[in-house]
């Protein structure tokens, strides 16, 4: 069968099957396109470290929440509360919700580097053009109401496209991507809800409103713990795709239910 003429001819004779579409959008060998793997391990590394950090900082926020409902309760069952323990309590509350909104933005900051430098990983492992170019990988997740399901999309496709070659057409969505991205969406509603709801000052009302910051601070912590497994995943995927074959010793076959060894290696 003739080749497509609108398939650029290589340069040393390669035919269509060994050129294939770059990030930048032009052909480039395959050999050329996996040497352009960057590692990613290093940032991997990082994003990894703040979302672990994240979940240490939601533990401690969740403590100094359990201690503020609790003063709460006492206070709504007609027990004394000092000026000074309800500003104490108040104090931590801000103090730990403070610095984990710090540590989320510098999260937020190294998880679009690494996504960035994945994704252009991805579309040279994936022999072509991906649907989601490493701007828009990231770009996405700042676009209002497109937010909700793009950022999923892309991060889908990472990690397919990390299988290498054309696996990643054909690999079904890995569960935790899915379960990740809906307890983020459910933790996102719930810290809305509270921020909108939360402004009576009964006191039912506000040991509510703690209750169910406690409740979004376990879901969020839940899906830090599904995006590292992600992260992982996708280094893992790449460095696999990108590592040369072992070749060891060949395994016996069987021919006719016996068991024939391999023949012996050449003498010298």
């Amino acid at each position: 069968m003739n080749e497509d003429a609108s398939d650029p001819p290589g340069s040393s004779g390669e035919g269509r099957w060994d050129r294939v579409f770059g990030p930048s959008g032009a052909y480039v060998s395959r050999s050329e396109a996996l040497h352009r793997v960057r590692p990613t391990r290093r940032i991997a590394d990082a994003v990894v470290a703040l979302l672990v950090t994240q979940i240490l900082l939601l533990g401690v926020e969740a403590l100094a929440l359990l201690n503020r409902i609790r003063l709460l309760e006492r206070a709504r069952e007609g027990h004394f509360v000092t000026l000074a323990e309800a500003e104490r309590a108040d104090s931590r509350v801000v103090a730990s919700a403070v610095v984990w909104l710090v540590v989320f933005a510098v999260t937020a900051i190294v998880w679009c580097v690494w996504q960035h430098r994945a994704q252009r990983n991805a579309i040279e492992l994936a022999y072509g053009k991906l649907e989601f170019t490493p701007g828009w990988a990231v770009g996405w997740w700042f676009v209002p109401f497109a937010n909700l399901v793009k950022p999923f999309q892309t991060v889908r496709e990472l990690w397919k496209a990390s299988h290498g070659g054309h696996n990643g057409r054909v690999v079904a969505t890995w569960s935790v991507i899915g379960w990740w991205w809906a307890l983020w969406l459910i933790a996102s509603v719930l810290e809305r809800l509270t921020v909108r709801v939360g402004s009576g000052n009964d006191l039912s009302d506000l040991i509510r409103d703690d209750t169910t910051e406690i409740i979004a601070n376990g879901i969020v912590v839940v899906a830090a713990i599904l995006a590292i497994k992600i992260v992982r995943s996708v280094v893992a995927l790449q460095e696999g795709a990108v590592a040369p074959p072992v070749h060891g010793p060949v395994p016996p076959m069987p021919i006719a239910g016996v068991v024939v060894p391999p023949p012996p290696p050449p003498a010298g």
